[in-house]
């Protein structure tokens, strides 16, 4: 018997070692929309429409916030997790600590892969307590709403270029929208707006982000089809969670621009079809590269205890992504 418990004792502990080790998968952050004013704040900012400051009077702007991951998980990063960043599964092989014995300099966790990648991923340490990622020189954002700017703006408004110490007016805004204004992207650009009013900008030329910005004298790519995108589910190609969406309760919503999100009225089989899709659709590819600012439809899914797992937005049949439209099956 004695030696009986002393197996037992031994395959308890090695089972808890086992456990213990299992690989851990970090994500970023879940986001809830709903707790987000675009009225009032500080945003990365993405320029879109700046066609039609002469013609209409106003431009989009595009509105982002920094993925953020919890303090706890990146500062227990090791050798074999994952982690989620901009979208991709990274496989950690190393986890290289910079400036946490060196006071004066944030602390920052260098990951090295085992997949290829051919710069750096760091985490840095936020005042808030999370730590935000760097990829080279940019950082993943993730949108959550597109504001139309009207002109002219209030006379407090203030812009900044590359190296301005002093601040230039909208008119220095708008003649460089209109000659640079696909380089405005949420990687260099940055904005606030205060009572629904959009009254500070800075932007750099670089970085630019993943992908350089396109050339404005080629002609745009041709929309991707379903053999062009790799086939993930909903749920997950929305950045949410799964775990739990088969008792999430799940609201929706209809988008205006203007007015921000109104909540409508759902029976139990939209409610059910809805659930179907996130959990069992599937995309299967972009449909083009349409952007809208309204008249979608967008959907919550939360724990009972309010816990946020996933929003996922619908426009004519397809999902909306930051990149245009995609298509799915279920």
């Amino acid at each position: 018997m004695k030696r009986m418990l002393i197996l037992m004792s031994v395959l308890l502990l090695v089972l808890c070692v086992t456990a213990c080790a299992q690989a851990a998968e970090i994500r970023p952050q879940d986001i809830n929309h709903l707790e987000i004013d675009l009225t009032d704040g500080t945003f990365y900012l993405g320029v879109k429409d700046a066609d039609r400051i002469i013609d209409g009077g106003w431009f989009t702007a595009s509105l982002y916030v920094p993925d953020h991951y919890d303090a706890a998980q990146i500062e227990a990063m090791a050798p074999g997790d994952t982690i989620l960043v901009n979208g991709q599964a990274w496989t950690i092989r190393e986890v290289v600590p910079h400036g946490a014995d060196e006071p004066g300099l944030v602390d920052t966790y260098e990951i090295y892969t085992e997949e290829e990648n051919d710069g750096y991923i760091v985490f840095i340490h936020e005042t808030d307590g999370c730590y935000v990622c760097q990829i080279n020189d940019w950082a993943p954002v993730t949108p959550v709403g597109d504001v139309r700017v009207m002109l002219p703006l209030p006379d407090k408004f203030e812009y900044y270029s590359g190296e301005d110490t002093e601040p230039r007016g909208m008119d220095a805004l708008v003649n460089d929208l209109e000659e640079y204004g696909s380089t405005f992207v949420p990687y260099n650009t940055f904005c606030s707006f205060e009572d629904g009013m959009l009254y500070k900008v800075v932007h750099y030329s670089y970085p630019l982000g993943p992908e350089e910005a396109p050339d404005e004298d080629e002609p745009a790519a041709e929309p991707e089809t379903a053999e062009d995108t790799e086939a993930v589910p909903v749920w997950k190609f929305c950045h949410g969670v799964r775990d739990g969406l088969e008792t999430a309760v799940i609201k929706g919503y209809t988008s205006d621009c203007e007015e921000g999100p109104s909540e409508v009225e759902m029976t139990a089989e939209e409610i059910e079809n809805i659930r179907n899709i996130a959990i069992n659709g599937v995309i299967t590819g972009k449909a083009n590269d349409l952007s809208v600012t309204g008249g979608t439809w967008f959907y919550t899914f939360e724990t009972p205890e309010g816990e946020h797992l996933l929003t996922v937005e619908l426009y004519k049949g397809w999902i909306v992504s930051v990149d245009g439209m995609y298509t799915y099956h279920k």
